[in-house]
């Protein structure tokens, strides 16, 4: 075997792929009844095994959990009241097959739902990069431009102030034209994608 190196954009890639799986997975796994037996907090009090869902349990911790108004939240509330109604879902027997040629709503859902989630299980796992040192022009008519605008607002969202900026701004005025050039290339980068 050699010690070859994964390139960034390698690595980049295989993070997409096993994030997709795995989010997928733990998704699709929700259609088992008794799931959320192994999840861990705030369903499960925490045991020594590891949780059945580790990304969708990160989320959970990181992101949900700390918020006003959910973090004083009983642990009842989420084991009897949020867990009934997973469970029931559960029961429910969704579809998951082709059903007269079209895809079923289990795996409709699943599918949809996995496409959101992914994104913010790869910034939990991997973090966000850090904005270049091209400054802040961006070329709307360049793709690489585009894509690293929105790198860079993300990575200003979710480090920075850029979320009050954008609020700020936008109680000012109504016009995108008005907003910084990373919001502006960003907000192409949105709708093209």
């Amino acid at each position: 075997m050699s010690d070859q190196k994964l390139t960034p954009d390698q690595a980049h890639a295989l993070l997409d792929i096993l994030s997709h799986e795995e989010v997928y997975s733990e998704i699709r796994d929700f259609r088992y009844p008794g799931t959320l037996s192994n999840y861990g907090p705030p369903f499960q009090a925490q045991n020594s095994r590891p949780s059945s869902c580790p990304s969708l349990q990160a989320l959970v911790s990181k992101f949900l959990l700390p918020l006003p108004g959910l973090r004083d939240v009983s642990v009842d509330f989420w084991q009897s009241r949020i867990g009934t109604i997973i469970e029931n879902l559960q029961k429910a027997e969704l579809s998951e097959s082709y059903d007269k040629g079209s895809i079923g709503i289990r795996k409709t859902l699943a599918t949809a739902v996995s496409a959101l989630i992914e994104y913010p299980v790869r910034g939990v796992f991997a973090g966000f990069q850090e904005p270049g040192e091209d400054g802040r022009r961006y070329d709307k008519s360049n793709a690489d431009d585009l894509q690293r605008a929105f790198r860079d607002l993300t990575h200003e969202a979710v480090y920075g102030d850029m979320v009050d900026k954008m609020f700020e701004q936008a109680a000012v005025t109504d016009k995108l034209s008005e907003h910084e050039a990373v919001v502006q290339a960003a907000h192409e980068y949105i709708i093209i994608k």
